[in-house]
This record gives C-alpha cells, structure tokens and sequence, in this order.
C-alpha cells in the first residue's frame, strides 16, 4: 500500500505541528517514502496554494519553480527535492510527510518530534569562544578590525610596544599595542583609541597558517568604554567580526553588531567595566603592593562578555631580558565569568619593570599552551620571525603510545590508558566527563590518575530505519552546518542521500564525502555550502559536511571529535599516536552510529576514541571544539590491551 503525503506550509522557524499552519490538502499517494524519514526537504512554493492539490497540479507549476524540470514518467524522492532559483531562507516551504493516517490532522504531526527541514536560523547570543578558541583542530581564527563605529588610527599617536611572541622558546609571532588620542564621543573631551594586535604564523602538518588578532577600544581618560571591535581571519580571510558601541539613549546599555551589521544582543554596560589602557595602567595608579589584590569588570570580546577580573600584585623576581638579569613585579590577572559561557577563561601574568612598563606577559591559548611575550623592537621581531619557520601544531598535538596496535581496522575493542604528561589527573586538566561514555566506549579513572577507555569497533546497526524520536537540534541547520542551503541540499540529492534505507544512504554519503575530499591542513573552517565550492579541508570539514548531508537527507546528523589511532614515519621508523580527529555520527533506529567521511569505511573502527560531541545548534563560533583542545597536547598513552574476532 502506497504511503499517503500530506503537505503544509511551515512558515519560518516553525514546526506544523505547534504552528497553526494552512492545511494545503492531500497529495496524491505516493509509495517511494521509508517510514522514519521525510520525503522532500522542502519545495519553495507560492502561498496562494489552498485545497485538495493534485499531483499533476503539482508537477506542472513547482517544475517552474525549481533548478530543473520534473517530468512525470521520472518523478521519483529524489526528484521531489526541488531547489528555488533564488534563496529559499526568505519564502515559506511546502513540506511533505508521509504518515500512516487515513485523513489530515491540523492538530497533530503524523510524525512526531520530527525535525522538518525549513526552519528559520534560532536567535541566540552571539559568543566568539575563548582565545583563539578555534585550535581544537588547531586552527586559530585570527582578528583583523576595521570598525565602522572606532575612528581611524589617524590620532595623535601616544604609545607604542612590540612584543615578540614564543611558544616553548620558539619564535611564533607578535603582539603590538598602541595607544592614540583622538576626538570621542563628547567633542569637549579627548579620547584614546586602544589597538591590540596578535599576529601569529604556525605550521600544520606542514601547511602554514597565518593568523591575525586585533582587539579595539575606544574610550575615555577614566577606562570608560565608548566603543570597541573585534574581527577574526585567517590567511587573510575575515572569519568572525562584532562592534559594540554605546547606546545613545541608555549609557548603561551597549549595542552590538556582526560585521554583516546584524543585530546582536545588547548587554547591560555599567560605568566600572574599564577599557583596555585603563587596565594597563591600573597597578600604578591604585599604587598595588605586594601581596594586594584587586577586583574590576572588564569586557572580553572573545566571548563577548564582561566579565571579572581579579588582579593581584606578586613580590619581586628576577627574570632573563635582553641577556641581563632583571628584577621584575609579577601581576596576575584571573577572569571569573559572570554568567555561563561555551569556553573557560585562563590566566594572564605581566612583569613590570621599575616605571610600571610591561616588559613580559604570558597568557594560555587552549590548544597551544603558554605563550610568552617578551617586549622588543620592530626590527627585532622580524628578524626572529625571518629566521623562524614556525612550530608545527598537527605534530606538538600528537599523543605517543607506548606500542602499535597491528591492523587496526580489524581489532573488535581496544583499551587504552592515558595520563596528562605532569601531575594531577585529566579531571585537574578538562574538568569533569574529560571522555565521552556511550554503548561503544567506557572510561573509569584509575587510582594513578590515569584513565582507562574500552573502545568497541563500530558496526552496522541491527535495524537499518530512520528513528523520529532525536531533537529537533539534530536536524536543524546553523553557521557551519548550514543544512537548508540550496547547494548543500543538491549535493546530498546528487550524492544518494535520498534512496534507499536510511544507512545504506548514510554510509553512501560518507564514501562520496570521502572520494571528494581534497586534503589541506590549512583550509579555514567554513560553513559547509561554502566549503563544498573548493572541497578543499581536513577531518573537520569532512565531519561537518557529512552530518550537513545527512540532515539534507532528513537523517538526524552530529558532528563527533575526539583521538584516532595513527602511525607517523620518523627518522627512527614508524611509531604509534592518537591524534586529533573529527567525524559523524548518525541517528539510526534509535542509537547513534558513528561515521567517516575521512576513511569512507562504512563504519568507524577501535581506533576512534570520542572525546565529545555536538549539533552545532544556535553555535556562531567553535566553542563545540573546546572540550578536545583541553587535552590535545598535554597527554601520554599507553595500550593496555587488544582483543580481535567476535
């Protein structure tokens, strides 16, 4: 008996069952649907559409719609994809769903909690991640800052200090701050625009990325902020940008903007948040003793919060600078978030030398570690980083295991332990549940510290339908899964995505991800439409594009990160790792199902260790990588024990 269709409008963001939409009629039967999966993302349609419809109807007047004709004889789920030629995010959609009723039902969806494939981009804040929160697949998404609000660096220039950057005594790259009088606000009154810059040039895996930071404030002679700008690239592409400026009719309020001149969420903005200049000179002008401490607000555009800061003075130490030994005031700056954030916040140390000057600082950038920032000239810094190829993060990030495991994709478990490289526990490193738990994997700590994962071989799952009990999160679209984009959903129809049960399109569409995939370390993090312009990526790529295909397939989709198993040539043979890695996991039958798109195996192997997981829903930035950038690094392995067979 061939499955029954109904179809509704789904205005923007809402879902037929909760809202209200026009009923539109009953199409006719059609019998290429599997139970559990819908049958046409969405079909771009104009609104005056009411009644009982016809198929033929339907055929003549949505083939003028879309990117290609439909014909009758060939009209198959596949083709029921239809594309508009312009964007479909503005328009409503026709939406089809097969159900087992008998008559349509304005009060219920015949599929219950099932994500329907048209749904409005949700509101949520706007969060950038920590520092550099982006390393986790270790790519930093740098800021450059061109802000609309902030005048141009014309002003009377008051300040200026280069600072050469070292991760483990390896020249990386520079910090330059300045400081510039210029006209604020208030024309009576000057102001000083305050520019921090970050530059840094890393390798991965051989690849170079060029990364540029720079945080922007305008404000007063008292550290008040007036207006303040942040941008991210990398390789000299903008990734991420926001500007904030005070509310012209509400002085405790600031209004933020994306660089696209979105609307952000404002934030309450009291006159105790100091600006970037008014913390730098803050120990000297509150005359901070040894052993003193100090509390303030200060905004951290990283996540885009104000936040508190608490500064305490250190006694004296004696430090190396310029090759003479100097002593020096340590201060410690440690941040405490007000309220939650995606990301934790590190600690950040100065040492002032005997006019209250900046000669070092030294700050945490997750995934990198502790990078230290020594004051220098113009000339000095780029002498350093001439003669300086960058450290190679892929290989720094790369945990060593005390023997191989022979023919990985074969063993049926393998149990791993692993130890942070200093003391304490991985707990004192990533907090609690540092390592996902699941019907494949379990981890229990041992009494060194360490922590020991049984980690099962993926396999097919026993039933191979859709299940339509996941959250709707898992079916939505957002920045880098952009699922609704007319690209994404052409290639996942191309691809296959659309024929057959749910896990042979699945694991059809992780063998096209992976024959089309075109390695590069250094590709920038993007949106999955954008990215399937050039294919150009690494494994996080692959993991986002596949769970983008998937979605556009109306299989419940997330993105999973965590350790693989890897063998790397050396000067003294091969040795075994665990390396940084990124793939999908699929919602089949009611069980996630791993898959990846870097390997196209059909399954995932004992080889993949799962750190965490995420649907990227309401995510702007790539905070979802933190949990991995914890840990990567800072860690030792060992194999405890390999089984193979059944």
């Amino acid at each position: 008996m061939p499955t029954t269709l109904y179809a509704s409008w789904v205005e923007r963001g809402k879902h037929p069952a909760r809202g209200n939409p026009e009923f539109l009629g009953l199409i006719a039967p059609y019998g290429a649907c599997t139970p559990g999966r819908l049958c046409a993302p969405f079909l771009p349609y104009p609104p005056s559409l009411t009644g009982l419809l016809s198929l033929p109807a339907i055929f003549a007047q949505i083939s003028k719609k879309i990117t290609y004709s439909l014909k009758l004889p060939r009209f198959t789920n596949k083709l029921l994809l239809g594309l508009s030629d312009s964007d479909p995010t503005d328009r409503p959609a026709l939406v089809f769903w097969p159900s087992h009723r008998s008559t349509p039902s304005r009060e219920a969806n015949p599929m219950p909690n099932f994500r329907f494939a048209h749904q409005g981009h949700a509101t949520a804040a706007f969060q950038l991640g920590s520092m550099l929160a982006w390393l986790p697949g270790l790519l930093l998404l740098p800021l450059l800052l061109t802000a609309a609000d902030l005048p141009s660096p014309s002003g009377k220039l008051l300040e200026e200090a280069w600072y050469l950057v070292q991760l483990d005594q390896e020249a990386v790259g520079s910090w330059r701050m300045t400081v510039r009088e210029t006209p604020g606000t208030d024309p009576s009154k000057s102001a000083f625009l305050v520019s921090q810059e970050l530059e840094l040039v890393l390798q991965r895996y051989g690849s170079t990325i060029r990364l540029k930071q720079e945080v922007s404030n305008l404000e007063d002679n008292e550290g008040r902020v007036e207006a303040l700008t942040l941008k991210q690239g990398q390789n000299g592409k903008v990734l991420v940008q926001i500007e904030g400026k005070r509310d012209a009719e509400d002085p405790d309020r600031m209004l933020f903007r994306d660089g696209a001149g979105k609307e952000l969420s404002p934030q309450t903005w009291s006159g105790s948040v100091l600006g970037l200049r008014a913390r730098e000179q803050l120990p000297e002008k509150r005359n901070l003793q040894a052993g003193e401490s100090a509390r303030i607000l200060g905004h951290e555009p990283l996540i885009n919060q104000v936040v508190g800061l608490t500064v305490t003075m250190l006694p004296p130490e004696k430090l190396a600078v310029g090759g003479e030994s100097v002593e020096l005031v340590r201060v410690d700056w440690k941040p405490k978030l007000l309220r939650e954030a995606a990301v934790e916040l590190g600690s950040t140390s100065w040492w002032l030398d005997a006019e209250h000057k900046v000669v070092r600082r030294k700050m945490q950038l997750d995934g990198l570690g502790a990078v230290v920032l020594t004051k220098s000239t113009p000339e000095a810094v780029r002498l350093a980083l001439r003669e300086t190829k960058g450290k190679d993060l892929g290989e720094a990030s790369l945990i060593p295991l005390d023997r191989p495991v022979p023919n990985i994709k074969q063993a049926r478990r393998v149990i791993y332990r692993l130890r942070p490289k200093g003391e304490g526990n991985l707990f004192d490193i990533a907090g609690p549940n540092p390592i996902a738990e699941d019907l494949r994997q379990q981890a229990r700590l041992m009494p060194d510290g360490s922590i020991e994962i049984a980690v099962l071989a993926g396999k097919k799952p026993d039933r191979v339908v859709g299940a339509a009990d996941a959250p709707r999160e898992f079916y939505g679209t957002s920045k880098f899964i952009d699922t609704d984009h007319p690209k994404v959903r052409q290639v996942a129809a191309m691809a296959g995505g659309l024929d057959g049960d749910c896990w042979t399109a699945a694991t059809r569409l992780e063998r096209f991800v992976q024959r089309n995939l075109k390695p590069d370390s250094a590709a920038p993090l993007s949106s999955v439409s954008e990215f399937l312009g050039s294919w150009r990526g690494d494994c996080r790529h692959a993991a986002l594009t596949l769970a983008a295909l998937c979605r556009a397939s109306n299989m419940p989709a997330r993105t999973t990160f965590g350790l693989l198993y890897v063998q790397k040539s050396g000067s003294g043979g091969s040795k075994p790792y665990m390396g940084f890695h990124a793939w999908t996991e699929v919602w089949i039958d009611g069980q996630w199902v791993g898959l990846d798109g870097t390997q196209g195996m059909g399954k995932i192997s004992a080889g993949h260790l799962k750190i965490c997981d995420h649907s990227w829903d309401k995510v702007d930035n790539l905070a979802p990588l933190a949990p991995v950038q914890k840990l990567v690094g800072k860690l030792t392995g060992e194999v405890v024990r390999v089984d193979v067979g059944d």
